[in-house]
């Protein structure tokens, strides 16, 4: 599955379109998100609050569409990770 990643996650993956492995099986967004993490460590504390719950100021979209974590998204489905914008 790609992964487009904008803001301060390129600088955790090193580039703005990254491969995650992945079942041949729908998901849900968390779990999607949950294997970014494992594969990029740095960037769980951009995406998940401490409690394991994705920051109200992260948008996720599935082929373009919002999503919720709770979303169901296909192996071939493509996911932009918009984490919040800091600064002013």
């Amino acid at each position: 599955m790609e992964l487009t990643v904008h803001g301060p996650l390129r600088g955790v993956t090193g580039s703005k379109i990254v491969s995650i492995a992945t079942d041949d099986h729908e998901e849900s967004v968390q779990s999607v998100l949950e294997r970014f993490v494992e594969q990029y460590p740095r960037a769980n504390q951009q995406l998940f609050n401490d409690d394991g719950t994705l920051r109200a100021s992260v948008r996720v979209l599935v082929d373009g569409e919002r999503a919720d974590p709770e979303t169901e998204c296909r192996p071939t489905a493509a996911i932009t990770l918009i984490p919040a914008a800091q600064g002013g």
